[in-house]
């Protein structure tokens, strides 16, 4: 079992042990993808709910840059069971010097690159050790209610709402859904998204397949002050009385940006993938 909780609704979901001890029960493996740990830090563990492997990103999580998808860099743990067949090699200390482990009879080999994005590492080190444990725990508390205090005001905008637990708090993220908008009229969530970009900001949609009809992902973390989320909330705001009053200048933005619109119509061809360089000639380069 992979799972992430938070879920990418923001969402927590109090019954994660029990998950974990169903599939245990069966001789299954569980691992906790901790990509939405903003909110929990210093508050919950990945070893109290019984997981065999989990992963932080420290892009997201512990203030790295993520530089448009990259170069993105995560901490790994497992328990002493899984340890033997982690990539090789590891990085051990002796009490004196560290060094290379190759000697793995169990590693699944040599991945790359196994030592990760040495900077992000270095700047996620730096951020933890001048935080602490209590400064951690803050981080998580403010991000919760930096994301609540912009639910609140987000959903004051007409046309979106918050699928699931309606009339709840959420943890460090929502996904919202502007599905009442697109069909009042007609302009879709990326379409806003691409507007938002000539106010200077942006929005991720969802990942695929969408759960959320029309969705839209705001989180906020620690990071962003109360006059941030005011300003962010605002362009939301207007942005979606354009919608509703002259629909065009939404559906066609961005109209600031030196790029118009990308082309997305290859993304749903396969006989237009090439993900390596081998494959782009064989298929594209003539």
């Amino acid at each position: 079992l992979l799972i992430t909780n938070p879920e990418d609704t923001g969402i927590f979901n109090p019954r994660i042990e029990e998950f974990v001890n169903l599939v245990h029960s069966v001789g299954g493996l569980c691992s906790y993808d901790q990509a939405n740990a903003n909110g929990i830090l210093g508050i919950t563990r990945a070893r109290d709910a019984g997981f065999d492997v989990c992963h932080f990103n420290l892009h997201k999580t512990f203030s790295t840059p993520h530089a448009c998808g990259g170069p993105a860099a995560g901490a790994c743990g497992v328990t002493k069971e899984v340890a033997p067949f982690l990539p090789s090699p590891t990085v051990e200390f002796d009490g004196e010097n560290y060094y290379l482990d190759f000697n793995r009879p169990q590693s699944v080999g040599k991945i790359r690159p196994w030592y990760g994005v040495a900077p992000n590492l270095l700047r996620a080190y730096a951020w933890i050790m001048s935080l602490g444990a209590d400064g951690l725990r803050e981080v998580a508390e403010i991000a919760a209610l930096n994301n609540n205090y912009l639910m609140h005001n987000v959903l004051k905008i007409r046309g979106v709402s918050a699928p699931y637990a309606q009339g709840k708090r959420r943890v460090e993220q929502v996904r919202y859904s502007w599905e009442k908008l697109a069909n009042d009229t007609g302009v879709h969530s990326e379409e806003i998204g691409f507007r938002a970009a000539d106010f200077g900001t942006h929005y991720w949609l969802s990942h695929h397949p969408f759960v959320v009809p029309e969705p839209m992902t705001l989180e906020p973390t620690e990071s962003y002050s109360q006059a941030d989320l005011d300003e962010y909330a605002r362009i939301l705001n207007h942005i979606a009385e354009e919608a509703y009053t002259n629909p065009e200048i939404v559906q066609t933005a961005p109209h600031n940006s030196t790029i118009h619109k990308i082309d997305q119509e290859s993304f749903d061809d396969p006989n237009a993938w090439a993900v390596t360089w081998r494959a782009y000639k064989r298929k594209l380069k003539k």
